[in-house]
């Protein structure tokens, strides 16, 4: 079927139910499961296992409930990211971050049919450089308008020793609300070699705002175990 909508009406559809659904997630708590391997001149590995409870409107905390590994991986990078992820959550940082046309120029790539599901794929070019945004594709629902996958690299290398990192978000249906699954990324790191870092998220405990128009007010679901 050929795409009956354009990129940026899909992207204004996109805004709208973020929108709704941000505001009927009154909390939700997952476990998460962080690994990382580095092929590199020193081999490193490490796992953690973070539990996160939100609250809205941008309230997150995390609980570690084990680690094991190289301390430095876990020092740099896993705690790294727990401090970003709070950090893109304050407004301002959550504004430039957002997939919004202040923030990115989007195009209509393909309309796709996988089973009995339909997508809009488009190709989102970051408007500025900075480290919430990125470069790649994004896969939307074509009746939650959601996004259930992205593709990409990172707007801005984070760093001299970043050569280039690819990553895949996939993100699952939880009750009424999309929620990241997994996140997959492989960095190549300059002189050093290749670190990749697999994180899982489940165990899902979703509390929605009550009387709002979305489903039931309590869901427990398991995504991506």
């Amino acid at each position: 079927a050929s795409p009956v909508l354009t990129g940026d009406e899909v992207v204004a559809r996109v805004m709208a139910m973020n929108a709704v659904r941000a505001k009927a997630l009154a909390s939700y708590s997952s476990v998460r499961t962080y690994h990382l391997e580095c092929h590199c001149v020193a081999a490193k590995k490490a796992d953690m296992v973070v539990r996160v409870t939100y609250r809205a409107p941008n309230q997150k905390v995390f609980e570690v409930l084990s680690e094991s590994g190289s301390g430095t991986v876990r020092e740099k990078v896993f705690r790294r990211l727990l401090e970003e992820e709070i950090e893109s959550t304050q407004n301002e940082n959550e504004r430039r971050s957002a997939l919004t046309p202040e923030n990115y120029i989007f195009r209509l790539v393909r309309h796709e049919t996988v089973g009995d599901q339909e997508f809009y794929v488009l190709e989102a070019k970051p408007r500025h450089k900075n480290k919430y945004l990125f470069t790649g594709l994004l896969w939307v629902h074509a009746t939650d308008f959601a996004v259930t996958r992205v593709e990409g690299e990172p707007a801005v290398n984070p760093s001299w020793w970043t050569k280039k990192t690819d990553f895949t978000r996939i993100y699952a249906k939880v009750g009424d609300f999309w929620l990241p699954r997994s996140n997959d990324s492989e960095t190549k790191l300059r002189m050093l070699g290749t670190a990749v870092l697999n994180i899982q998220y489940g165990e899902y405990r979703v509390t929605q705002a009550p009387g709002l128009p979305l489903g039931s007010s309590e869901q427990k679901v398991s995504a991506g175990q």
